[in-house]
């Protein structure tokens, strides 16, 4: 009962975002502009121009998904200790997990039906449009892992931050940190420092933008002409399948660690003496 009333709390709170509307409404607007103007060549290359279309998507959801997930995400603890609503709530007959709990399942529960009402119309408007059903729901099964690790990762750093403002801060910077050390932000780095490929190919997988961006693509390209040198040699070591799996395994890793983590820094946080 109380991990439910929290997380409708969350889902309430979310939802009444500024920024969290803002981010989900830029995000089904821009999906449905690439779904309805990116596959203009499809009458000459058949469904691949479709699938390119689908990949702008997908790295359209690259910004957009952690960003929907971290703002409700990192605001949630911090907020409510920042307001003294936290301390009320841990006073009552409650363990902290209860209130981790119902947190992460609040938020994530916002994030991902927002992320499906928006893939309902825009997947409504591909199908209608002639492509395969299978990789609409590729794409938003991936989705769904990239904004579930993303909540992890804000409900870790809100666990841990004395204020709102200093939540949203760190999960802006890890979400540009992982965005800015991309596999071309890196590839760099490792060839002037002469560390072998097979780092490089870890870090994609690692690094969760990374592992969605080359699974997507693996998934949509059927060539996988667009994946890139690291991405083509994910796919000659582990396969098509492979590289999907290892992808998905890297998100959900994400999502269980980040969490775990949260979750003991919320039950050794202590309030800070005035």
């Amino acid at each position: 009962m109380t991990v439910r009333r929290l997380a409708r709390r969350e889902v309430v709170d979310a939802l009444r975002s500024y920024w969290f509307v803002l981010d989900a409404a830029l995000f089904t607007a821009g999906g449905l502009a690439l779904v309805l103007f990116g596959g203009g060549d499809a009458e000459v290359l058949g469904y691949r121009g479709y699938a390119r279309a689908l990949a702008g998507l997908a790295q359209l959801a690259m910004f957009f998904v952690p960003l929907m997930a971290l703002f409700p995400a990192t605001a949630a603890l911090a907020g409510d200790r920042e307001a003294g609503t936290l301390e009320y709530v841990l006073a009552q007959p409650v363990t902290r997990g209860e209130v981790f709990l119902g947190t992460w399942v609040g938020v994530a529960t916002a994030v991902l039906l927002s992320l499906v009402a928006g893939f309902g119309v825009i997947g409504t408007v591909a199908v209608a449009r002639g492509v395969p059903g299978a990789l609409v729901a590729g794409l938003l099964g991936f989705t769904l892992l990239l904004g579930a690790a993303f909540t992890s990762v804000g409900l870790w750093l809100s666990a841990g931050a004395s204020t709102r403002s200093r939540a949203t801060s760190l999960g802006l910077t890890v979400w540009i940190f992982l965005l800015a050390l991309g596999s071309l932000g890196v590839m760099g780095a490792l060839v002037r420092w002469g560390l072998p490929a097979s780092a490089l190919e870890a870090w994609t997988l690692a690094n969760p933008v990374e592992a969605f961006r080359v699974a997507m693509v693996a998934v949509l390209d059927p060539e996988a002409s667009v994946l890139g040198p690291v991405g083509a040699s994910l796919i000659g070591t582990l396969g098509r399948g492979g590289l999907v799996a290892a992808a998905a395994g890297s998100l959900l890793l994400w999502s269980a660690a980040a969490a775990g983590l949260g979750l003991r820094r919320l039950a050794t946080y202590t309030e800070p003496r005035s």
